[in-house]
């Protein structure tokens, strides 16, 4: 499935599975908003992770 131009907002994508589910939409094309709680070291990771691989993502609170 291609996702170019498509913007995905995943709520709870530091850990877990929307931690899977944000690299899995990132490696198919999407821009990634990655949303948080509690663990910004986790988020962090996960942008970062995905900034090296793919594209720009946007790290919420």
């Amino acid at each position: 499935m291609n996702l170019q131009e498509k913007v995905a907002i995943v709520t709870g994508g530091a850990r877990g599975i929307g931690r899977a589910a944000s690299i899995l939409l990132a490696s198919r094309g999407a821009k990634v908003v990655v949303n948080y709680l509690s663990n910004m070291d986790a988020a962090e990771e996960v942008v970062s992770h995905i900034r090296a691989s793919w594209q720009v993502t946007m790290l919420v609170l």
